[in-house]
């Protein structure tokens, strides 16, 4: 009988080693070897959610430069992982709005071509005729 319990303790304790410790230990492993490759201009992100470039390395700590002549220093063990980021740059988003911009006013002049085309005083005064009236209040109890 006790010669069973020592055999489900056994097996208790190797599906624990495979469920918890070992992939712990991978993990662990990994993330020292990744730490051990950083290298000055890697893009990096922390473990708080920082993205930034390396620009300094010492024996436990990375200088991080977060913004322009804004520096950071962090514990190696705080890099998450190393990344690359993927910023717009600000000419692309203004020619995305210069041509959203350009639909709409062709848009315009075709509307202006059309017969059937619409002065703007005529749909304000549509707009205003539209109005709904405010709502009655009740009448007031009968005692």
């Amino acid at each position: 009988m006790s010669f069973t319990i020592i055999i489900w303790i056994l097996v208790f304790f190797g599906i624990f080693y495979f469920l918890a410790i070992r992939p712990q230990r991978r993990q662990k492993q990994a993330h020292a070897e990744m730490v051990s490759m950083l290298k000055k201009g890697d893009e990096v992100v922390t473990i708080g959610g920082m993205f930034g470039t390396i620009s300094a390395i010492g024996d436990d700590w990375v200088e991080l430069e977060v913004a322009k002549r804004t520096k950071v220093r962090y514990l190696k063990r705080a890099i998450s992982s190393i990344t690359s980021v993927d910023e717009i740059d600000d000419d692309e988003e203004d020619e995305y709005i210069e041509a959203a911009e350009d639909d709409v006013t062709e848009e315009l002049d075709e509307t202006e071509d059309d017969d059937e085309a619409v002065d703007e005083a005529d749909v304000v005064a549509e707009a205003e005729d539209e109005v709904p009236e405010p709502p009655v209040a009740p009448e007031a109890p009968k005692a």
